[in-house]
């Protein structure tokens, strides 16, 4: 059976129906329910706090009140003339904050709210709260039987309380035991009339109440002790709509608008992404016909994708490649050549330097071993220093082959000590000058202090540069060195007799298997190795080193002092 291949068009329209729209329209309901949860908890709470904050600032108002007016009533008791009440009573209410009256009456007078059951007790002093029109009564008893009577302003007291509400859109009602508004801070008749239906009835608990028919508008009840009162804080519908339904559109709003802009941009990019891929699909036809030179030509905009243009520029390279792979399969055949013939003479020279000495050894040692002949005692010394001087150069050139990994691996250890450079000279070119009669001559500052270097590895280095300047000077010239202290190093230089060698020529003499082709050093054998390993052991015992061709070939290296402080000072 044969399946049916969708386009990229297709495909990614299931992509957005499945991938983006569906996921859209179940985050819209999960967002809108769970904002809907939170709103409508933060309401309750914000609600409970509005509560809490009125009932509390209403009990430490009046309880400031009562104990005002219990200091008043106390204060009756010291005073005897009349005028002196009046007078007193007059100056209390002038001071007093928020009182419009502070009078005495008689016990037989009718005291409104009396019998109501607002009564704070203090010792032989008992108080009354009775509400009346635009303001509240409080009653102290005196112990002639009369009563002290405090009348308050209800707006002051509205202000005290609800000054801080003045950016809060809850109603807060404050009732009394009939359902009748003592005060309010934003007073609604016909809402109060239609929630009053749904108030608690016979409540005692003094912990809030959440009452009403709409789960998001809810509206909590505190029973108050004393005074017989009670708080009603209503939400108004203005915050539901807010925090919940205009919540809701907006989501709803940006989900929509978010669709249609993914499925614009996915139409834009379909369309982009469908024309450069075919463009590629009629270039690799072309390549497989056996066009080389087809390009990718493709519609650049800011939908093409970083991949299809980098896939693009690596098809193209790669196509011109191709065209140009013969070229470079020619080039690559020059080079393995090269690197052959390098192979060649590597081993050819190795070979040879390691057969010379093994030869004469041989040789010798096949003289010395004959019992068919005397040897003199003359002939037998000499035989055995030309086998010691043999051995002792396979030993060096075993030495230097060695040495080369560990210097370009970086893992050359050396043992630094304190070295008298004079000594290493001296045995130097008494080890040199036995086996070549060429002068050597050393100038030698007598004030050199000791350097510090590695023993062994700088008799490498100087054995190494003295051969090389005996074997490719001239004959009847003369190796001339030097060595002086210049800062916290000691300067070594040996120079010999030589031609003019070009700059870019004597750099490259510090690399691998690299000799001069000149006639000298035709005549003479060698590896090719000596400057560089000298050049490793140099670095590694914290020195540097320099070639010069002006006037001759001269080699200077340095090597750090022992204790550079103390000869200075």
């Amino acid at each position: 059976m044969k399946i049916k291949r969708l386009k990229i068009s297709q495909q990614l329209l299931i992509v957005f129906i499945v991938g983006v729209i569906l996921p859209l329209c179940i985050t819209a309901f999960i967002v809108t329910n769970i904002n809907q949860h939170a709103v409508r908890a933060e309401l309750y709470y914000s609600a409970v706090i509005t509560m809490d904050s009125v009932s509390q600032r209403l009990e430490k108002n009046l309880e400031e009140k009562k104990l005002a007016l219990l200091y008043i009533a106390k204060s009756m008791d010291y005073i005897i003339s009349k005028k002196k009440f009046q007078s007193y009573l007059k100056e209390t209410a002038n001071f007093s904050e928020g009182a419009v009256l502070i009078d005495i009456i008689k016990n037989d007078e009718n005291i409104n709210g009396k019998n109501s059951g607002n009564i704070f007790k203090n010792t032989n002093v008992e108080i009354f709260f009775a509400p009346q029109k635009n303001a509240v009564v409080m009653y102290a008893k005196l112990k002639n039987g009369n009563y002290l009577r405090k009348v308050i302003n209800i707006e002051n007291l509205k202000k005290d309380l609800f000054n801080y509400l003045e950016n809060n859109k809850r109603l807060v009602y404050i009732i009394d035991s009939k359902n009748n508004i003592v005060m309010s801070n934003m007073e609604d008749r016909e809402l109060f009339k239609e929630i009053l239906p749904f108030v608690p009835k016979n409540h005692t608990n003094k912990e809030p109440i959440i009452f009403g028919q709409i789960k998001n508008q809810p509206n909590v009840f505190l029973k108050l002790d004393k005074p017989d009162w009670s708080i009603i804080v209503l939400t108004p519908k203005q915050l539901t709509d807010y925090g919940i339904i205009e919540a809701r559109y907006k989501i709803i709003a940006a989900i929509i608008v978010a669709a249609l802009s993914t499925i614009i941009f996915g139409i834009l990019y379909s369309y982009s992404l469908n024309t450069n891929l075919k463009q590629l699909f009629k270039a690799i036809s072309a390549i497989g016909r056996g066009n080389y030179r087809r390009k990718v030509r493709l519609l650049k905009d800011f939908f093409t994708p970083y991949e299809i243009v980098f896939l693009m520029e690596k098809f193209n390279k790669m196509a011109q490649k191709v065209d140009e792979g013969y070229m470079e399969i020619q080039a690559a055949n020059k080079k393995l050549s090269k690197l052959d013939k390098l192979k060649s003479n590597l081993i050819d020279t190795v070979s040879h330097e390691f057969r010379t000495p093994l030869t004469c050894i041989k040789g010798y040692t096949s003289r010395l071993l004959r019992s068919d002949i005397n040897i003199e005692e003359e002939m037998k010394t000499k035989s055995l220093k030309a086998i010691k001087h043999q051995t002792e150069r396979l030993s060096r050139l075993v030495d230097d082959l060695l040495v080369i990994p560990e210097i370009e691996s970086e893992l050359l250890r050396v043992f630094p000590s304190e070295i008298d450079l004079k000594d290493v000279f001296e045995n130097c070119i008494l080890s040199i000058q036995g086996k070549d009669q060429k002068v050597i001559n050393l100038e030698f500052d007598e004030n050199l202090p000791l350097v510090m270097a590695d023993y062994d590895r700088l008799m490498q280095v100087m054995m190494n540069l003295l051969e090389n300047a005996v074997k490719y000077s001239p004959e009847s010239s003369q190796i001339n060195t030097k060595a002086f202290q210049e800062g916290d190093f000691a300067v070594i230089k040996i120079k010999n007799e030589c031609n003019h060698i070009e700059e870019d020529k004597l750099q490259k003499l510090f690399d691998k298997f690299v000799r001069l082709e000149e006639d000298l050093t035709r005549t003479t054998r060698g590896t090719g190795l000596g400057l560089f390993i000298v050049r490793g052991l140099i670095h590694a015992m914290g020195g540097e080193i320099f070639l010069c061709a002006k006037e001759g070939f001269e080699v200077s290296f340095t090597l750090p002092i022992s204790n550079p402080q103390e000869f200075q000072a």
